[in-house]
């Protein structure tokens, strides 16, 4: 059951990277407890599951940085974060370089 459950999430995280995600939201949807859902998650994938949806949306930023020419702005809101500046913040501590350096950066490797 754990894993079902952990494998239908992660589905639904995947196509809802643009809703501003949140643990809550995502036990919401799941019909399980928070603290329920975030254990079968940390025992299946061996992260947290807020570890995870971060993971992912800085990911997506990164591919989004790279192959668009979205401004930094419109990639934090379509990723749903409250401000560019909160983007900017989680994104550096992540990679290690703000996402303009990083779009730089990557965007003359191709």
């Amino acid at each position: 059951m754990k894993g079902e459950i952990v494998d239908v999430i992660i589905d639904w995280i995947e196509q809802h990277l643009d809703d501003g995600l949140n643990i809550e939201a995502v036990a919401a949807r799941s019909g399980y407890s928070k603290w329920h859902l975030q254990r079968a998650f940390k025992e299946k994938k061996g992260i947290t599951l807020g570890s995870f949806i971060r993971c992912r949306r800085m990911d997506e930023a990164a591919k989004n940085l790279v192959n668009s020419r979205k401004t930094i702005m419109a990639i934090s809101m379509d990723l749903g974060f409250s401000s560019q500046q909160c983007f900017q913040r989680v994104f550096k501590k992540h990679f290690n370089l703000t996402p303009k350096d990083y779009r730089n950066q990557y965007r003359e490797l191709r």
